[in-house]
């Protein structure tokens, strides 16, 4: 069977990598990677290239099933499915093979009886109850560990997964693993891409073209030209001077959209925190206080911390799952699920007064948050007073961290408030519960 295909090198990589064999300990030839992870910029041809390998395999194998994740199913159809439709209408053998059915958001191949499936993990039940012989999440930053798990376990052969380095994800520490391998792209391999993206990637660039370039192993680091170092405050390359007059240049942007880097932002709110095992976070003899932010079809949000009574907080993910999906009322999930004791003090959102008093009335010591005029500043400002220790299961909370900047200005300055609209559900359990044992606590800060 020849299946002519307009591919890039990131395809190459891909297809190269699914194809490799190896012997097992019984002798039998098996796949060499159980994880194949994708990451680099923007406009790389990541998804596009695992969905143009996902046609071939789905002809080619008899009764085969691909199951496509993205955090709804709305999100999956309205992206992942549109680039699968995109590669059957580039090649006409596809297109004249694959069935749609668009109420279950499925591909049916009629020459091998082989489906791919576009799902949500918003449905629980969904999750739990597909098996695949191979899974994809696309954009793996946005899924908990838990859902992950979840579905490599239902997946006999291969999991895919994709990302742009923007901030951590649950594959950190996935690395140094003999069953995984993480390929890095960028732009740059894409040459089907129309000269108005390239050139929009490339005016985030704040350096001299040439002046630049990144590592050959990883871990990949952009490097000055000028003295083969690793470009940092106080080793800056020379500048783009046409980016910088025209407005579009970015270090940040460039690094991870353009480069396919990770950096950190450089106007996140938060620097510094670390780390330690849960085992030593569970056996600290220290008083227990929560912290929770309410969330419908948002993340209903609840950490646990310790306070040593110096300058550290040591803080434990407890609960991160919107409250539509629990079933039950919020105050019967927390104690039913041991998430919060009835006999520990727990710090809510006082702007949902009716939830915080729900969870009261269930028998819970819950408590509003306090706030006020300039209340969101002031919390934050206590949280960056004091040594913050979280635990290495607390996987969104890292990620949140990561991630949680001040907004920004017309002019790129920073204001007194955080972007709107971001992950954060974490970080405002942990200031509404901090902020209010200062004052309990009699904490003195600063």
């Amino acid at each position: 069977m020849k299946i002519d295909l307009k591919a890039t090198k990131v395809f190459d990589d891909i297809n190269e990598a699914y194809s490799r064999l190896m012997v097992n300990s019984v002798g039998e030839m098996v796949k060499r990677y159980r994880l194949i992870v994708s990451y680099g910029s923007s406009r790389s041809s990541k998804t596009y290239s695992i969905m143009q390998l996902f046609a071939i395999i789905l002809v080619k194998r008899k009764n085969f099933k691909i199951t496509v994740w993205r955090g709804t199913r709305v999100d999956a159809v309205a992206t992942v499915m549109e680039d699968f439709k995109a590669v059957l209408l580039q090649t006409p053998f596809f297109g004249n093979d694959f069935v749609l059915n668009k109420k279950d958001a499925t591909f049916t191949s009629k020459s091998s009886g082989s489906v791919i499936h576009f799902m949500g993990t918003d449905d629980t039940q969904k999750v739990l109850g597909m098996r695949q012989d191979i899974s994809f999440f696309n954009e793996i930053s946005h899924f908990s560990r838990e859902v992950y798990l979840q579905v490599a376990q239902r997946t006999s052969e291969t999991m895919f997964s994709d990302y742009n380095p923007s901030g951590v994800t649950i594959l950190d520490g996935f690395a140094e693993r003999d069953d995984t391998i993480f390929l890095r792209s960028t732009f740059m391999d894409n040459p089907f891409l129309t000269d108005g993206i390239r050139n929009q990637l490339l005016g985030y660039n704040p350096f001299a073209v040439g002046s630049t370039y990144v590592s050959g192993e990883p871990p990949f680091r952009l490097m000055n030209s000028a003295n083969d170092k690793e470009v940092s405050d106080t080793n800056v390359p020379p500048p783009n001077e046409l980016n910088i007059k025209n407005k579009t240049a970015d270090l940040w942007m460039w690094m991870v959209y353009g480069l396919g880097l990770s950096a950190e932002k450089p106007n996140r709110i938060y620097k510094g925190w670390s780390e330690c095992t849960d085992k030593f976070y569970d056996e600290l003899d220290l008083d227990i206080y929560c912290g929770l932010d309410f969330g419908i079809s948002s993340p209903t949000a609840v950490v646990e911390v310790k306070f040593d009574g110096d300058r550290t907080f040591y803080v434990k993910q407890k609960l991160y799952l919107p409250m539509s999906k629990m079933g039950i009322p919020l105050y019967e999930y927390l104690l039913l699920h041991d998430i919060v004791g009835s006999d520990v003090l727990t710090v809510c959102d006082s702007a949902k007064t009716s939830m915080v008093d729900d969870l009261a009335l269930g028998g819970l010591m819950a408590v509003g948050a306090k706030k006020g005029q300039g209340s969101v500043a002031r919390n934050i400002a206590q949280v960056q007073s004091f040594n913050i220790v979280y635990t290495e299961s607390s996987l969104e909370l890292k990620s949140e961290y990561g991630l949680y900047s001040w907004k920004l200005d017309r002019y790129d300055i920073p204001e007194d408030a955080p972007e709107p609209k971001a992950q954060d559900h974490l970080m405002n359990s942990l200031e509404y519960v901090i902020s209010y044992l200062v004052d309990y606590l009699s904490i003195t800060y600063g």
